[in-house]
């Protein structure tokens, strides 16, 4: 019996069938040969029988039939090609039409280096040279096949040559039915061969990998391929995937509330109206957290040491005695108090157009008596309430040999024997204005040219604003400062007017003012004066300046040579108009609170002039025979205004009663003692305060006939308070101006009251 074969010995002979090509008939009934079928019979050694039987219900066929030959055909079917394929193009992000029209994709292709194990010595040595020459010369690394890899090649050849023949043979039993005698002879001869060529065959190959692979090793040198150190892939072989991943958010539904009310007109206004005052909170807030924030930052830089925290109790019982005081003071003085708020002068009814003023309060800060009062402005918000400067004016020396300082000084009328608010200054203090919008916001110049912002409703008393360099500041005494319209964006400013020749505007920024010259007042006057052959011009020292009340680009401005200058804030090198006004220094420039076309100044020449805009020759001018401090138009009247004089004189004139002589003349200092300095009219009751030498502030009180305002007629035409000023103003200029410049009335069927 022919000795057991085990799987390698037939795959071997399998595979020495297909290489050999020989095509073995296939009949579609089956032989002789087919039809045996191998009964295994153990017998006593283990050894199977190889006697064939033939089945009952065999088919039985002649031997030409056996013999006739049956053609086999193998065809290939190619898949049918996919006319409507698409590919997905993550460049344009959509499915676009597939293009290739080969059926498949070659992703890689290489050159093999495997060499055949059946060769001959001869054969392999010239196969190596080869495969050196072709590696070195492409510059690839060479790779020599051990026994392992041939052996693997054999075996996928095998498994390919089984694959092929399997139309040959269409079964495992068919093949060894029609291998019959041959497959004896090779199952005992293949196995012998296959072991003889796996020992010789890597022999050689061993031989040759000493000096290959030092070859290979140089090229490596060379030329080394980046692989990828977790799979072993080459890296231009590898995409990256994209992966498309959903997200989802949950979140808890908002809370719902049912709300029922009415809509009416008069509802929504109220809650417009709510809504607008709540802004300009938020807005005003804002910039008093902006400006306390900055004080903060200035107090702590300048920490005291001897500072000391006041308790909460200590400002309760402060806050305690200030009530008390006032308490006390309007028991003291009640009369006053009475005839402040009620008492009107009876006997104006028999002085005709006659008026007096009644003396109410005497204010004086002792600590300051030897200061004059330099200017004052009434607060915005509080009817009663007062703000005033303190210290030397320009041209008078100090009473005492005192230090130059000043004071800024806060005074109410419920409290007119102590200051409510009061700060020392490093120098004398000269001007003083209020922020229309912000009263807490007080402007101040003083006499070194220095310019400073305080804020009076914090507990500080440091400057919230401070010129502090030469470059920033005004190079003589500050005579005026005047608070005008916000800028758009908000940001707050102010002008200011110096004996220096220059109007400059102020702009609060963050942490400091920002300077900017408008306008510098230049005199023509001949000769000018002449330094080391070359000639100068001369500015003029500016003394006073008044805003336009309707153009607030529009201003007027005097100057101690007694010109008076109207500019504009857009033009720094033009003036709209310049003439020669008084022959001393213009103290004053007031606009009338009716007619914006008509202004007022005065002058230290004793006199005060009328003035209409575009015009260089004064309509009505007064002759006081003593110099005039301060005058101010009444914002009651129209025709109406007052004069201090240094003979402590206030004066008051009606253009409407009498253009020549004035209608109230009444001394309330004595001339020994005092001087008057400044004049102010309050916004709201009929009162006017007074600042003369000694830090003495004067309170009086107007009666009827000072103050007379036209009333419209209960009967024919409405007539509004302001057309009836003005036409009451318009008529009394009339017959002082010439016949072109004659202003006709809108209607003449008004009537005073």
């Amino acid at each position: 019996m022919p000795p057991k074969l085990d799987q390698t010995a037939k795959k071997a002979t399998r595979l020495s069938l297909s290489q050999s090509g020989q095509k073995k008939p296939f009949n579609k009934e089956p032989s002789r040969r087919q039809v045996k079928i191998a009964k295994p019979v153990d017998d006593i050694n283990g050894v199977q029988s190889n006697e064939s039987i033939r089945p009952d219900d065999q088919l039985k066929l002649t031997e030409e039939e056996l013999d006739e030959a049956i053609s086999n055909v193998l065809q290939v079917t190619e898949p049918p090609e996919l006319t409507a394929r698409v590919s997905y193009s993550y460049k344009d992000g959509s499915f676009v039409p597939y293009k290739n029209i080969l059926p498949f994709i070659t992703l890689i292709e290489l050159k093999s280096t495997l060499i055949h194990k059946h060769l001959s010595e001869n054969d392999n040595e010239t196969a190596l040279e080869e495969v050196k020459e072709e590696s070195v010369h492409n510059k690839e690394d060479l790779v020599i096949d051990t026994d392992e890899n041939v052996d693997g090649r054999i075996q996928e050849e095998a498994e390919d040559g089984e694959s092929e023949g399997e139309g040959d043979f269409p079964n495992e039993e068919g093949d060894q039915a029609e291998g019959g005698e041959e497959m004896d002879e090779e199952k005992t001869s293949k196995p012998k061969a296959t072991s003889d060529s796996d020992e010789e065959a890597p022999v050689v190959i061993q031989e040759e990998s000493t000096t290959n692979i030092n070859s290979s090793a140089k090229i490596r040198n060379v030329q080394k391929k980046l692989m990828n150190q977790f799979n072993f892939f080459e890296r231009c072989a590898l995409t990256e995937e994209i992966i498309l991943r959903d997200k989802e958010v949950q979140t808890t539904p908002p809370t719902k509330n049912d709300f029922c009310t009415y809509a009416t007109q008069w509802i929504i206004y109220d809650a417009y109206n709510d809504d607008f005052l709540k802004q300009q909170e938020e807005k005003e807030k804002e910039k008093r957290d902006k400006i306390a924030v900055h004080a903060s930052k200035k107090s702590a830089n300048k920490k005291k040491k001897n500072d000391v925290t006041e308790d909460q109790t200590e400002k309760k019982m402060l806050i305690t005695a200030k009530f008390l005081e006032r308490i006390i003071n309007l028991n003291t003085m009640d009369a006053i108090a009475q005839d402040f708020r009620y008492y009107e002068d009876p006997s104006d009814q028999f002085r005709g157009r006659d008026g007096t003023v009644l003396p109410l309060w005497t204010m004086t800060y002792d600590k300051a008596d030897n200061l004059y009062v330099t200017d004052i402005s009434w607060s915005p918000d509080y009817f009663d309430m007062f703000a005033v400067t303190l210290g030397t004016p320009q041209g008078h020396l100090p009473l005492t040999d005192s230090p130059d300082v000043g004071y800024v000084c806060l005074w109410s009328l419920k409290n007119p024997s102590y200051p409510e608010y009061i700060n020392q200054t490093h120098c004398g203090a000269m001007c003083l204005d209020f922020h229309r919008n912000h009263g807490f916001l007080l402007a101040v110049g003083f006499h070194d040219g220095h310019l400073a912002v305080y804020n009076v409703s914090l507990p500080t008393k440091e400057a919230q604003y401070m010129t502090d360099s030469v470059n920033t500041k005004h190079m003589a005494c500050v005579r005026q400062v005047v608070w005008v319209k916000d800028l758009p964006d908000g940001e707050l400013n102010f002008y200011s007017i110096s004996e220096d020749g220059t109007v400059c505007n102020w702009l609060l920024m963050q942490s400091e003012m920002s300077k900017t010259i408008i306008v510098t007042l230049v005199l023509d006057i001949e000769p000018q004066i002449t330094l080391g052959g070359i000639s100068e011009t001369l500015i003029g020292r500016g003394t006073t300046i008044a805003f336009h009340p309707e153009n607030s680009g529009i201003y007027l401005v005097g100057t101690n040579e007694g010109y008076i200058f109207k500019c504009n804030t857009e033009w720094s090198s033009f003036f709209m108009q310049k003439f020669k006004a008084h022959e001393m220094s213009v103290y004053r420039i007031d606009y009338n609170k009716y007619d914006p076309n008509i202004y007022l100044s005065c002058s230290g020449d004793c006199t005060v002039k009328v003035w209409e805009d575009k015009s260089d020759i004064p309509l009505l001018i007064f002759d006081l025979l003593w110099s005039v401090s301060d005058a101010l138009w009444s914002p009651f009247s129209s025709t109406v205004f007052g004069v201090i004089t240094e003979d402590c004189d206030v004066v008051f004139y009606d253009l409407d009663a009498d253009k020549y002589k004035n209608i109230c003349s009444q001394p309330i200092q004595p001339e020994s003692q005092y001087q008057l300095t400044k004049l102010a009219f309050n916004w709201r009751m009929p009162v006017i305060v007074v600042g003369s030498s000694k830090s003495t502030i004067v309170a009086l009180k107007m009666s009827p006939n000072l103050r007379l305002i036209m009333k419209p007629p209960k009967k024919g035409k409405h007539y509004t308070t302001q057309m009836l000023e003005l036409e009451k103003l318009h008529k009394a200029l009339d017959s002082t101006r010439e016949p072109d410049t004659l202003v006709v009335p809108a209607d003449d069927d008004t009537t005073d009251s």
